[in-house]
């Protein structure tokens, strides 16, 4: 798929120009690793591959790696000086000139057993998978615009998705939605690197979503091979979504809905990630 078929303006980043270079400023200057998260991160992704979003969010989301309070708190207070205001969240700030929302999910130092606790408004944040996937994050040149963004992987998205919606998952069936997009062009997303690195899946049971799939969970698998919690928490959610049972839940269910596929085929897709994940290639 071409990206000369889509327009720019489509992806949800696009419009985010002016204050990802703000960001990069602040964040440069006081030595702060940090990468985009969420449908920003999700749209270049599918920006790299010429895929058309399916839809878009004017809130952009950044993990930022912080020792502790003190600098989280300096830097809302710089960037306060630079057209920034603080909302009534706490991780949270709109960029004035184009009423953006911005959202800064500590992780790093300042967090405890995966959690940041904000005790002055009793707010707790799971950070789970935060530090293993910002490991693994990618620098993304925007040459419409010049600039460059350190973005989450698509499996780090999946994983970052998974984690999010386990969690809540009442609250979180648009995470479902983004993981079923993304599996559904997985192909796309990761052709010329299966070509590259991934010769050995071509046999004669070769199929393109399977073999996609497969490759997401390799992907997947030094990341969370950091992190034993994480791991298991990933590999547990896969093996209970394949698992037969007299009812189906989700997320089997979201995805199967989402990516107008039975059950047992989004299962037989979610068996071969966790192949990924487990096998030794």
């Amino acid at each position: 798929m071409s990206i000369s078929n889509l327009s720019y303006k489509d992806y949800s980043f696009a419009h985010h120009g002016e204050v990802y270079k703000i960001l990069e400023g602040i964040f440069s200057k006081n030595n702060i690793q940090y990468y985009l998260i969420g449908a920003n991160a999700r749209d270049v992704q599918l920006y790299k591959a010429g895929i058309k979003p399916t839809r878009g969010t004017a809130d952009i989301d950044f993990a930022i790696m912080v020792p502790d309070f003190d600098v989280y708190t300096y830097l809302f207070d710089e960037l306060c000086t630079l057209g920034f205001r603080k909302t009534k969240e706490i991780y949270r700030l709109i960029f004035d000139k184009t009423n953006t929302v911005l959202d800064l999910m500590p992780y790093g130092k300042i967090e405890q057993d995966y959690t940041v606790s904000f005790t002055e408004r009793d707010i707790s944040l799971s950070v789970l998978g935060f530090q293993e996937v910002g490991e693994y994050s990618e620098l993304v040149t925007i040459e419409e615009e010049n600039y460059e963004l350190p973005v989450t992987p698509v499996e780090g998205i999946l994983i970052l998705k998974l984690i999010s919606w386990n969690e809540t998952p009442e609250l979180r069936a648009k995470d479902l939605e983004d993981i079923s997009f993304l599996i559904g062009y997985a192909w796309e997303l990761y052709e010329e690197e299966a070509y590259e690195n991934h010769l050995d899946l071509f046999d004669d049971n070769f199929e393109r979503t399977k073999t996609a799939a497969q490759i997401i969970g390799r992907k997947m698998r030094p990341i969370l091979q950091q992190n034993k919690t994480l791991r298991n928490i990933i590999i547990s959610i896969l093996e209970k979504a394949i698992t037969d049972k007299q009812k189906a839940e989700n997320p089997e269910i979201i995805l199967a809905q989402q990516m107008g596929k039975t059950i047992e085929e989004v299962q037989t897709i979610l068996s071969f990630i966790l192949l990924g994940i487990k096998d030794k290639s």
